[in-house]
């Protein structure tokens, strides 16, 4: 390796002594057939600037069957994540032979997939496959796809099937884009393949340990729910106050115009997946809000934010302001704006946003919000796809607040009723987004992927609930989930929480009532235990237990315990939430 991957392996070396105190980490096992060692220090340095403690190990060469299969193996029930790197011509000996077909390393890839998917617990990260760089049918178009390019598409094809089967347990890792980006050059390395079976340069691995981390990052729950966006020069060339509706530079067809209207459509692209979307610019509002609600190229409109603040005000008082409004951690923020000023001044008052300046070259803009992987999830719900509807909602709810004389009248006034019940298989991929995501009103914050989530529904030891709640003004959706582990006449809490936005009505009372109460009835449970254990971003609910009438035991683990003996009284329900029977 080069002097500069030593002085990365020197600066992980330093950081490992902080990275004994991260609260997150992930065990990651690679299972190959060729050579990639040196990934695993670029992984782990990424994973570090994100605060996350990777545990990295690699199976054997060409062992991937037996690394699954061995009760020792490698992809043992306690990893969090495999990554496949699979060499095409490893898998089939006979690899480049004319007329050589896919059909044997299909077989194999479809049989190694499936064995993981019903092995391991592990998400499964797989590849593309890279093409023959040069063509050895040279300018003839060879009949019946029986050339080296067509048969290593359709391996693809089968790999993109399998991530799509599988969803969002396979995720890809899209080799073919990373040479795409770098060039065979950099990426490639002919020689290192034939003397070491190690065909990668660095520059290829460094892309794919980001890759990998962005993966982890969003097992962790570190995607960033809010996109916050200054308006003149950064939705559109220009100022709006100055050039006029008309004189603003955004158009489909010509530069530089295209380029804003480029990013706007990145913008929706997020929107589409649950990123809420805001306006925090200096303005005049009734001008700025003109250009969302009537110029032709713009592809933003009112009904796609979530929340603005155009004023004269600073801009960390108003980012302030919106994360109180969308009751959302500024750390869940992502600040984009064309001025290195008002950027820095963020960067200082505000730590916590991620901030992001407009590229002077405004062809490298479109990209700007996808290069970073900031808002990576592995899974879209239905309640993705109307996040900014319920934001909205939540802001009649706000106005009718302000307009009657007591918090109990509010309340009573939404007219709010819950279903709590067995979570069922159908809910599990917004109940495993809720353990990822929640960090708030979240008592243990254990996070959880779909796979863990169905295998606690499929346990009867463990009990998954969950609650969904509708008001006058519309659903809130699934917003409450509780796990809790059966041992003999005790139940222990693993996991509650509660999404952001079903906050202050006190439905966590009614859902601890009603559970404990089937608990007793239908399971013959007699004492309840519970803990919290404190993050730097949970801190309201530090004194929930003992609210619903739970008596500490102790502490352990940087945690406090609880318990409490559950008669035949569940208490607790307010009297203005309705509960709906299953």
């Amino acid at each position: 390796m080069t002097e500069g991957f030593d002085r990365i392996v020197a600066a992980v070396a330093g950081m490992e002594e902080a990275a004994r105190s991260f609260s997150d980490e992930c065990r990651i096992v690679f299972l190959r057939n060729i050579t990639i060692e040196g990934i695993d220090t670029l992984l782990t340095r990424n994973l570090y600037a994100e605060r996350i403690r990777p545990i990295v190990q690699f199976g054997g060469y060409g062992t991937m069957v037996q690394d699954v299969l061995a009760a020792d193996g490698a992809a043992g029930s306690d990893a969090d994540l495999i990554v496949l790197a699979l060499s095409v011509d490893e898998l089939d000996a006979s690899y480049g032979s004319p007329g050589w077909t896919s059909h044997a390393a299909s077989a194999q890839l479809e049989g190694l997939f499936e064995l993981l998917a019903s092995r391991t617990r592990a998400t499964i990260a797989v590849h593309s496959f890279i093409g023959p760089l040069w063509s050895e049918q040279g300018l003839i178009v060879a009949a019946e796809d029986r050339d080296l390019t067509s048969q290593t598409a359709a391996l693809n094809r089968l790999v993109v099937e399998a991530v799509r089967r599988h969803s969002p347990r396979f995720v890809l890792m899209d080799w073919e884009r990373y040479l795409r980006r770098l060039g065979a050059e950099s990426a490639l390395d002919p020689r290192g393949h034939y003397l070491w079976r190690a065909p990668f340069k660095r520059a290829f691995l460094e892309v794919w340990a980001q890759q990998l981390a962005r993966v982890v990052c969003a097992l962790r729950g570190r995607a960033k729910k809010v996109l916050v966006l200054d308006c003149d020069n950064t939705l559109w060339g220009g100022v709006i106050g100055e050039d006029g509706l008309d004189g603003i530079q955004l158009d489909r067809h010509q530069y530089p115009g295209r380029a804003f209207f480029d990013f706007q459509t990145t913008i929706r692209q997020l929107a589409a997946r649950g990123v809420l979307i805001a306006l925090c610019s200096k303005n005049n509002e009734a001008e700025a809000l003109d250009v969302i609600d009537h110029h032709p190229a713009c592809q933003l409109r009112r009904a796609d934010l979530a929340a603005w603040r155009i004023n004269w005000n600073d801009k960390a008082s108003n980012l302030s302001a919106l994360a109180a409004e969308l009751n959302l951690g500024l750390d869940s923020f992502v600040f984009v704006d064309d001025s290195a000023l008002e950027c820095e001044l963020i960067r200082q008052l505000l730590p916590q946003v991620t901030v992001m300046q407009v590229p002077r070259k405004l062809h490298e803009l479109p990209p700007l919000l996808l290069r970073d992987g900031l808002f990576d999830t592995l899974s879209v719900t239905g309640e993705d796809s109307r996040r900014t509807r319920l934001y909205q909602d939540q802001r009649q709810r706000e106005q009718l607040r302000s307009a009657v004389h007591s918090i109990e009248d509010y309340l009573r006034s939404l007219e709010t009723v819950a279903r709590i019940h067995r979570a069922d298989n159908g809910e599990v991929p917004r109940i495993a987004q809720l353990t990822q995501k929640t960090n708030q009103f979240n008592l243990t914050t254990r996070r959880y992927s779909e796979q863990d989530i169905r295998a606690f529904i499929a346990d009867e030891d463990v009990e998954v609930f969950s609650l969904t709640a509708r008001d006058r003004f519309d659903s809130l959706g699934l917003v409450g989930v509780l796990v809790v582990f059966i041992e003999g006449t005790e139940a222990r809490v693993d996991s509650f929480l509660l999404s952001c936005r079903a906050l202050g009505r006190r439905l966590e009372l009614a859902m601890i009532a009603r559970c404990l109460a089937k608990l007793r009835e239908q399971r013959g449970i007699e004492i309840s235990r519970a803990e919290y254990l404190p993050t730097a971003r949970n801190a309201q609910v530090a004194d929930f237990w003992p609210s619903v009438g739970f008596s500490v035991t102790g502490t352990a683990d940087g945690g406090t315990r609880y318990m409490r003996l559950i008669d035949g009284h569940a208490g607790g329900t307010p009297t203005f939430v309705t509960i709906e029977d299953d």
